[in-house]
């Protein structure tokens, strides 16, 4: 039996969320029940581990259909001999690698999100990303939390365009990467710099969750 959701994840959990057309999600957040952020990270209650939310679609039957992709593990820095006998220190997170570890998780997103939506029918799927832009919420080397823009462009064909497949260009999309949980924000806007917005502590959906 599932144990009862916090009140602040009934809160958060009062979203709109619609599928689009090439298998990517959005997400609102209800705005009068934003998380408070004076330290700039999400508190660790805010989110229910049962609310993630994101596409774990089952492995086509058909030989040429596409694969889900792994999301992969977060950047965890190394933990220090005397960190390692506290059970209540966690490994740091590492700017540096921040960067990579969004453009595998959207790309492993957006690839499952299209095997969700045409299965058997998938073919052709590439992402390429062009631009990136970190942002370290405490130390510069060793974060609390990490706040990422990400812009791609992407190829997506089905069987029925294996020879002419779709292009998507400069996609963007926002994470929030902490200790605790991964949050993912789409931006559909037009602008010219690539920025933290939306904020994917008050927009986003919970994609990740480590509790």
């Amino acid at each position: 039996m599932n144990r009862p959701r916090s009140r602040r994840a009934l809160l958060a959990s009062v979203v709109t969320t619609a599928a689009v057309a090439t298998g990517g999600f959005e997400h609102v957040s209800n705005a009068t029940n934003r998380p408070p952020l004076e330290s700039g990270t999400v508190p660790a209650d805010w989110y229910d581990c049962q609310s993630v939310t994101r596409p774990e679609p089952d492995t086509p039957t058909d030989d040429g259909a596409l694969t889900p992709r792994p999301y992969p593990s977060l950047p965890w820095g190394s933990v220090s001999e005397e960190a390692s006998d506290s059970s209540d220190r966690s490994p740091p997170l590492l700017v540096d690698g921040a960067a990579e570890y969004v453009t595998e998780f959207e790309r492993a997103y957006r690839r499952n999100a299209f095997i969700a939506q045409f299965g058997n029918m998938t073919r052709t799927f590439d992402l390429r990303r062009s631009a990136h832009r970190t942002a370290a919420i405490g130390s510069s080397t060793n974060a609390d939390a990490v706040m990422v823009a990400l812009r791609y462009d992407l190829t997506l064909g089905t069987h029925l365009s294996a020879a002419d497949p779709r292009d998507e260009w400069d996609i963007r999309v926002t994470y929030y990467i902490d200790q605790n949980i991964v949050l993912r924000a789409r931006y559909d806007g037009v602008a010219e710099n690539l920025s933290l917005e939306p904020d994917p502590r008050r927009q986003g959906e919970l994609v990740a969750c480590l509790n």
